[in-house]
């Protein structure tokens, strides 16, 4: 903790220097936030299957060259409004990790719809981690919808072989009335790569928001994911997939916050732990004593495909309504001997018939996002990484 608070201080102008006010205006709480809390040890309830002191704790450098514009517009010129927004949901004093991104993020990409519109294609945002030293990157995401706006957001997570990488990443994005947002976060790194992604939600009457997360690759992933159904008839859909071999952790821990009536939740997280890897899950639904007639759904079903692997999964509800319509579940289990039977009776060998079950497994979660092209992709992509390169016949086309 502390070379990070004195690497923070000793670089504090030249980090002010290179990024908007607005940014800089919230420094000097986050700063103080992170020195009060420290990183969470195990012992704290959102971080107790995930080491983050040991992750945080090698000495990863930190690029200070900025842009000319700390702003990234991706959306309408019109970004003081959607700036007005940014920390006012990442709560600096309730979480380090998001206090420690504040402190040192020197650069803000704000995706604002304005009221009404529909954006017919995805905004596509890519990070690729490049360097030849060990490489921490600290960034923010801000997506603004207003009222009746409808927006696509595709991110890319890529990191080039043979180095150390740090990245914290929060994104704040708020769903106004009757506006849907969705968001399809797809990582592809390597073992060496350490990533801690925070997202907070706020969904107004009406609103929709949709987050899929896919950890296709990697070494150690902390996805937060935080959503308030705050206005009456508000929806969101959460779905995940983790792909996880070798020595991969990835922990994701969510909360759905239900503050309004007539809201609705739905949570499907599915993995496939092989190896020595480790899964964990722990989602989180409350349910508020204004929040009557709530209907929530929250599932998590995960593959372990070896006796090394290990999966933690801790689905909870916590209801102080009356007149609510909820249930959440979790199964962790092995592929099934009579299915595997069936394929082998047909000719199919072990391996490829292991190979037909795990991805039939992780289309579940595909099948749910609703752009074909997407989908087709992401079908591709997991098909890849279940086979051996010797095999993989998608590498061999073309």
């Amino acid at each position: 903790m502390n070379q990070y608070l004195e690497f923070f201080r000793t670089q504090r102008q030249r980090i002010d220097g290179n990024s908007h006010p607005v940014l800089n205006a919230h420094r000097e709480a986050a700063a103080a936030a992170f020195e009060r809390l420290g990183f969470p040890s195990q012992k704290v309830e959102r971080y107790k299957y995930t080491d983050v002191a040991t992750a945080f704790a090698p000495n990863y450098g930190i690029s200070l060259s900025g842009t000319t514009d700390s702003l990234r517009k991706t959306e309408s010129p019109d970004n003081p409004l959607a700036l007005s927004h940014y920390g006012t949901l990442a709560d600096v004093d309730a979480d380090a990790i998001t206090a420690l991104n504040t402190m040192l993020v020197q650069e803000v990409s704000i995706i604002h719809i304005p009221a009404g519109i529909h954006r017919e294609n995805p905004i596509q945002v890519t990070h690729t981690l490049h360097s030849t030293a060990p490489l921490m990157q600290n960034r923010r995401l801000l997506i603004v919808a207003e009222a009746g706006a409808h927006v696509q957001v595709l991110l890319n997570e890529r990191a080039d072989e043979g180095q150390d990488f740090l990245t914290t990443q929060v994104t704040e994005v708020f769903v106004g009335e009757g506006a849907h947002v969705e968001i399809y976060d797809i990582e592809s790194t390597h073992e060496r790569c350490h990533r801690f992604h925070q997202l907070f939600a706020d969904v107004a009457a009406g609103g929709r928001f949709t987050h899929a997360t896919f950890t296709l690759s990697g070494g150690l992933t902390r996805n937060q994911t935080d959503v308030r159904l705050s206005g009456e008839g508000a929806e969101v859909n959460l779905l995940g997939c983790a792909i996880t071999d070798g020595q991969q952790h990835v922990d994701n821990n969510t909360l759905i916050d239900h503050r309004a009536p007539g809201c609705r939740s739905r949570e499907l997280y599915k993995y496939v732990v092989d190896q020595q890897s480790t899964g964990a899950f722990a989602g989180r639904v409350l349910v508020r004593q204004e929040a009557q007639r709530t209907d929530s759904e929250e599932r998590n079903a995960n593959l372990v495909c070896t006796d090394e692997a290990r999966m933690w999964t801790q689905p909870m509800l916590e209801i102080y309504a009356d007149d609510v319509k909820c249930s959440h579940g979790s199964t962790v289990g092995q592929l099934n001997d009579d299915a595997l039977f069936y394929l082998r009776q047909r000719g199919i060998s072990e391996a490829e018939a292991r190979t037909l079950l795990k991805q039939a497994f992780a289309s579940e979660v595909i099948n749910e996002i609703p752009l074909e092209a997407l989908r087709q992709r992401l079908h591709a992509m997991v098909e890849k990484r279940f086979r051996s390169c010797e095999d993989c016949r998608l590498c061999k086309k073309g």
